[in-house]
């Protein structure tokens, strides 16, 4: 053995000895017999299939970094504005520092997977996009997924379309769309179209931002769905806000097409308490049906999103912290409503984005994260370290903490 995690706490509670060898899960037995070249002592510590995180703006992420580098008379624009200022001084080089980062962030947290999002719009170019693409040879241990984003739409910028399609063309993860930002619902069908269009025509996933928004009117999340349906095709979306605030009626006719799609929803719902800026009272949540979509068979799971961008100021690219607000927010936090959660950070976003070999079993590829904590209820009650996170059957990151108390 290469490997050996002794007095492992399972997921399922029982407690076992885990042996890796090249790469994979090559034992799971109580007291496994014989020495491995690295021995860890858990005594006990809950040891989980390593996080994945589905979604993560990358481009965007870190954009302090490049705030400060701005003029004062942009730092001094609203958020958004200062946005289009960096995204036109992107530089390749630029965004893959950033990028860098994040995945480092992703690897001490304890991820084996992730969906970095790179804007190709009139303000970026493909330079976000080139930057992104040049991560995944970085980290041959981390499966990194990547997907053009077309954040500013294609009916005020045509151009757009071209930008898209050559990202396309040099290679990628999925296809991405955002048709609820178009001006007119006519324009955000044909968004719609045009981005399947694109993903069938390269074998690719359709992976779109649906209805981020307090509109009950906004419905492309509903309108994607029926385009799956009709060309049975592969597809993810993320947000869908506006689900929340549509009557019971229009919500069950939308949840009903994406389940009978088989549609994968990205539910991040710490984003959404940020961002919506109703006044009204009580001030909504903006968070999507998650019970409701769970309810009717519907795979939801939980993403990070965004790190300290115009959207977010916080984020640490931390699956665990993404799966406590998930659990107050849905919320999911007494019971079998656990499990769920834990399956919405682990099993079933590595099911979204196909990553093979995944799970704690005999022949999985051992990419693990010990937490420093015996359960799971307690590793998300205090936000534990991630003592050990093994990648590829390797140890890559440790994370030990120390409090001393003084009394009198």
């Amino acid at each position: 053995m290469d490997l050996i995690l002794r007095r492992a706490t399972l997921p399922t509670g029982s407690q076992a000895d885990i042996g890796l060898e090249d790469g994979h899960v090559a034992a799971i037995e109580e007291a496994l017999a014989g020495r491995a070249d690295m021995e860890l002592a858990l005594e006990g510590r809950l040891t989980l299939p390593a996080f994945v995180n589905p979604h993560l703006h990358a481009c965007k992420s870190l954009w302090s970094w490049e705030l400060a580098k701005q003029p004062a008379k942009v730092q001094a624009l609203h958020r958004f504005e200062a946005l289009g200022h960096i995204k036109r001084s992107y530089t390749p080089e630029g965004v893959y520092q950033r990028g860098r980062r994040l995945l480092q962030l992703a690897v001490q947290n304890g991820t084996c997977a992730i969906r970095l999002f790179a804007d190709v719009d009139e303000q970026a170019g493909l330079r976000a996009f080139e930057g992104i693409k040049r991560l995944q040879a970085e980290f041959p241990y981390l499966k990194v997924q990547v997907v053009p984003f077309p954040q500013n739409g294609f009916a005020r910028f045509p151009e757009n379309r071209d930008l898209l399609e050559e990202a396309v063309a040099r290679g990628c993860d999925a296809v991405g769309a955002v048709p609820w930002l178009e001006p007119t619902e006519a324009d955000a069908q044909a968004h719609a179209e045009f981005c399947l269009e694109l993903a069938k025509k390269h074998n690719l996933p359709l992976h779109a931002v649906a209805d981020d928004t307090e509109d009950p009117q906004s419905a492309t999340g509903a309108y994607l769905a029926a385009l799956a349906v009709r060309h049975r095709w592969p597809l993810l979306l993320t947000q869908l806000g506006s689900l929340g605030f549509q009557d019971d009626a229009t919500a069950r006719k939308t949840i009903g097409l994406i389940k009978e799609a088989g549609a994968t929803v990205i539910s991040n719902g710490h984003i959404e308490l940020v961002t919506c800026q109703s006044t009204r009272q009580p001030i909504p949540r903006g968070n999507t049906r998650v019970r409701e979509l769970l309810a009717a068979g519907v795979r939801v799971v939980a993403a990070q999103d965004d790190v300290d961008n115009p959207y977010y100021p916080f984020g640490r690219n931390d699956p665990l912290e993404v799966a406590l607000w998930a659990a107050h927010l849905t919320p999911l936090a007494w019971g079998e409503d656990l499990e769920t959660l834990r399956q919405m950070v682990t099993t079933w976003p590595a099911q979204a984005l196909g990553v093979e070999g995944y799970g704690l079993e005999v022949g999985c590829r051992a990419n693990l994260v010990v937490l420093d904590a015996p359960s799971w209820l307690e590793a998300l009650r205090g936000q534990v370290a991630k003592r050990y996170v093994i990648l590829e059957g390797q140890l890559r990151a440790e994370e030990r903490r120390e409090v001393q108390l003084y009394e009198g």
